[in-house]
């Protein structure tokens, strides 16, 4: 009866919170866009000697990229970035084996890539993590779910946590309204101790 009672609250707190994490996740996702993403890119040939950085406007209107000799120490500032891709403009996107491109290629491959084609013959290949991060937050920004399996571990891992965390006994248990004070500072920093 105990446990009835656990899996049934557990349920229905799952569905409270469910929203609230996925907007979480999307925010995350979004804040990974705005900071950009260096890419490896292809040539015909398979080489990776070049590299393309792409990055979110932080008003989220407006996606930047542009060519790159070298992989970048850091953040590429936007204004360093030649082109510029409205988001308005960006009606899907499509990935596997209804890409378009993977289509005309006649190269579908089981692993999952995103392809961004500036001409027939130049292409990337970002790693699984940033292919889901990329393809999330493009989807989140046009208003679409979130479907890649990173959202579905991040969301079972946080909704899991979170439920914990809501169901634990807390009775008898006083949590303050307000932080505890902050303690005066120390006379002194020296807070080494010698092993010897």
């Amino acid at each position: 009866c105990l446990q009835q009672r656990y899996n049934s609250h557990s349920l229905e707190l799952k569905e409270k919170i469910q929203p609230e994490i996925l907007e979480l996740i999307k925010q995350q996702r979004l804040n990974r866009l705005v900071e950009g993403t260096c890419f490896r890119k292809l040539n015909s040939r398979r080489r990776q000697d070049k590299f393309w950085y792409c990055r979110l406007s932080p008003n989220h209107k407006v996606l930047h990229y542009g060519d790159l000799e070298e992989s970048p120490q850091g953040e590429v500032p936007h204004d360093s970035l030649q082109d510029k891709l409205p988001v308005a403009d960006i009606k899907a996107v499509v990935t596997g084996k209804d890409c378009p491109h993977m289509k005309e290629k006649g190269a579908l491959k089981q692993n999952k890539e995103f392809v961004y084609e500036k001409s027939i013959n130049e292409s990337f290949y970002p790693f699984p993590v940033q292919y889901c991060v990329w393809t999330d937050g493009l989807n989140a920004l046009l208003g679409k779910d979130m479907l890649s399996d990173l959202t579905r571990n991040d969301l079972d891992t946080l909704l899991s946590m979170e439920i914990k965390l809501r169901l634990l006994d807390l009775e008898n248990i006083q949590i303050p309204d307000a932080p505890p004070p902050i303690p005066k500072e120390p006379s002194n920093y020296n807070f080494v101790y010698d092993c010897n």
